[in-house]
């Protein structure tokens, strides 16, 4: 029985998620080739998602493998679709840049600042979308809906999700050789991880308020 408590606790809770991390990446890996990459990318990323936020929620010792596949088989089809609307519509947002270019004056001042608004928008949906998927219950463009809703109103938690983004990949930039070992459960760790935190916060808000409005009456 290891000891939990000081540095051979700590240092063995972390070994703990190392390779836990290493092993769902690799399933990550090998159940989007499955799909053939194009098919199999986003169910398998709905997956892992899945089995991260699991870990959030202190059920360490679930099965990963058996939640991943049975996450995977079972949501395939709908997490393509969410990953087809998401492409096409990030696919629009990239063309009509490349149009802003061909454009001069006023004109593009303002489509530009129309498309860095739907950017950002963009970027604030995608950023929350999985891991509300994952999370909550809902109809298909519910899940759009409260993803953006979400992060605008979690605004420190949007901006720590950036910054800790954005030094993931400066790490993974400085060492290219963490990539196929953690390069996409990182990444997913740490999006779940703050969404996670951003969804109790939410739900605790509105406890709050659900409570305000009882005591009124």
């Amino acid at each position: 029985m290891i000891n939990q408590g000081g540095f051979i606790g700590g240092f063995y809770r972390i070994s703990e998620w190392i390779m836990r991390l290493a092993y769902i990446n690799l399933l990550w890996i090998f159940f989007t080739l499955i799909g053939l990459v194009l098919f199999g990318w986003m169910p398998a990323t709905v997956a892992m998602f899945t089995v991260i936020r699991r870990w959030f929620m202190g059920e360490t010792d679930v099965s990963i493998f058996k939640l991943f596949f049975t996450t995977y088989k079972k949501e395939f089809i709908k997490a393509n679709l969410l990953g087809v609307l998401v492409g096409v519509v990030g696919y629009i947002l990239y063309i009509d840049f490349q149009f802003i270019n061909h454009v001069s004056g006023v004109l593009q001042l303002i489509l530009t600042f129309a498309l860095v608004m739907m950017g950002f928008f963009y970027f604030v949906t995608v950023a929350y979308l999985i891991p509300v998927f994952v999370h909550y219950d809902l109809k298909f463009f519910q899940y759009i809906k409260n993803a953006f809703l979400i992060g605008l109103l979690s605004p420190l938690m949007t901006i720590t999700l950036v910054i800790a983004l954005t030094l993931t990949y400066y790490v993974f930039w400085l060492i290219p050789g963490l990539i196929p070992v953690f390069g996409v459960s990182v990444f997913g760790c740490i999006m779940m991880g703050t969404s996670y935190f951003a969804f109790k916060r939410v739900e605790t808000r509105k406890q709050k308020a659900q409570e305000l409005k009882e005591s009124t009456y």
